[in-house]
């Protein structure tokens, strides 16, 4: 083969790697800057537009059905829910909470039978003093002698401010109604916020203890699970408390943001891992295989970042507790913002163009060792 064969074949040759290294080059670009970076915002829960996978306010649904969450405040139209109470709430003294279900605009009463039985009750009534150190869930029961309306007692323990959110269902749809704030007179501090992230807590004769993946990150799925054991490091297990094996309420510690769960088989807002039942004998249990998992698990979306206390609520099998009485595990949880994603973005930009320009460099250095 003569100097000229030899040299036209070079030059074919640097040809085809000049292209080759043209597409190699577009193909870690289109790798690196958009599909990886486009992959990771998909993969954090969220749009390219930034925005994250929140529920509705006006309306969301699970398994129980619809459900609505308003301010009490806010509502002009349909179903609504006014708080009275008799006497001032004072602590020590019974005080009595009337709660008139109506249709707005029309201040229309909705009788009792026109209520659906949510949870073995027809109302539901969860409150909470404003530093989160108080709690109590209470279930008010028709007025014979006023039609639309609810009554209840309850005795504070603590003076303070308050803030309570009724839950009632109409039509197959869940209604959460946040009531305004209002004051419990008596002798004491009003608030003594002890904020304290420890993910075990003993409750009288029980420990408690809350796994859960931290950091939790707004807008992205949060699993909560839940193992309760005596004080000596028995396994407990827990008898229906309204239907469930544990209710769970989570509330923003500015009263802005309430969740009341459950864990149900099937229900992607509350998984429950199967928890052996009690027997006096003890056979059916090992029947039933010692080795299974006792664990309580539920799952939850925090709408926004910030603090938030969990009160999970439970009954021990063969407990002594009053009837509508039930145990309390309250956690503390620290919800943080994502992380930027425009700043990640830029790192893969910067590091496409790095692997760009190293790539250049290999192709241009093999390029001119094949021309010599």
């Amino acid at each position: 083969m003569d100097t000229s064969e030899q040299q036209q074949l070079q030059r074919a040759s640097i040809r085809w790697q000049f292209w080759f290294a043209v597409f190699a080059t577009a193909f870690l670009a289109v790798t690196f800057i958009w599909f990886l970076p486009l992959r990771f915002l998909y993969e954090a829960g969220v749009g390219p537009s930034g925005g994250d996978a929140m529920h509705d306010d006006a309306a969301m649904e699970d398994d129980h059905g619809a459900a609505a969450e308003h301010e009490a405040s806010d509502i002009r139209e349909g179903l609504a829910v006014d708080m009275g109470a008799s006497p001032a709430p004072t602590v020590g003294v019974a005080t009595w909470f009337d709660f008139f279900v109506n249709e707005q605009p029309a201040n229309a009463p909705i009788p009792a039978e026109d209520l659906e039985i949510e949870h073995e009750r027809p109302m539901h009534v969860i409150g909470v003093r404003s530093d989160m150190e108080e709690f109590f869930h209470i279930h008010p029961l028709p007025d014979p002698t006023a039609p639309g309306h609810l009554i209840v007692p309850h005795t504070f323990a603590a003076p303070g401010m308050y803030k309570l959110w009724t839950e009632v269902k109409k039509g197959g749809v869940v209604h959460t109604i946040g009531q305004p704030e209002f004051l419990v007179n008596g002798a004491g501090a009003q608030s003594a916020k002890n904020v304290s992230f420890s993910r075990n807590v003993v409750v009288g004769e029980y420990q408690v203890a809350l796994e859960l993946d931290e950091p939790v990150r707004k807008g992205r799925e949060a699993e909560f699970v839940f193992d309760i054991h005596t004080l000596t490091g028995v396994e407990v297990e827990v008898e229906d408390y309204l239907g469930e094996a544990m209710h769970l309420v989570v509330i923003k510690d500015d009263g802005t943001e309430f969740v009341h769960t459950h864990p149900e088989v099937g229900d992607m807002h509350g998984v429950f891992r199967a928890i052996p039942r009690a027997f006096a004998h003890g056979e059916a249990e090992e029947a039933a295989g010692a080795d299974e998992d006792r664990d309580i698990q539920f799952h939850a979306t925090f709408p926004q970042a910030g603090l938030y206390r969990a009160f999970a609520q439970f009954r021990p099998a063969g407990t002594d507790l009053a009837p509508e009485e039930a145990i309390t595990a309250a956690f503390w949880i620290r919800v943080e913002e994502e992380p930027p994603l425009l700043a990640n973005w830029w790192l893969r930009l910067f590091v496409s163009l790095v692997l760009i320009v190293l790539l250049s460099l290999g192709v241009r250095r093999y390029l001119a060792v094949n021309a010599k």
